[in-house]
């Protein structure tokens, strides 16, 4: 499978999870909105350039309103700290880009995968000398 399409696959499978189930992606301490949506700008980008290739223009189409949304809500200047906040994921505006998830996946007729694989194989702490 190629490369953008299988971390696509992933990210849209995270973003459509249970809010719960997102915590068991990353490591301990992350932010979990503000890394799934780099994760997310780093596979899609904002004007989908990263999946152009890998995506018909009528699945382009499907993905248009979950990545204008999201891009909308990252740029809202009140919700500027709220990536930075694991109880984002039970805001109106993550459940919104919930659904949109889940509707996207469902469109391209993708399972919710669960327990989805980690984000990081492993998690490698700089500070540690050992």
């Amino acid at each position: 499978m190629n490369y953008y399409l299988s971390q696509l696959k992933w990210i849209i499978n995270a973003l459509a999870l249970d809010p719960k189930q997102l915590y068991k992606l990353l490591p301990v301490g992350d932010f979990v909105p503000l890394e799934l949506v780099q994760q997310y700008e780093g596979v899609v980008d904002e004007d989908l350039s990263n999946i152009q290739c890998i995506l018909s223009a009528d699945q382009l189409k499907g993905i248009e309103p979950l990545n204008t949304y999201l891009y909308t809500i990252i740029q809202k200047e009140d919700l500027a700290d709220a990536w930075y906040d694991n109880d984002f994921v039970y805001s109106p505006e993550w459940q919104v880009l919930h659904t949109m998830a889940k509707d996207f996946e469902q469109y391209m007729g993708w399972q919710i995968s669960e327990p989805l694989p980690p984000l990081y194989s492993q998690v490698i702490d700089i500070n540690n000398e050992s």
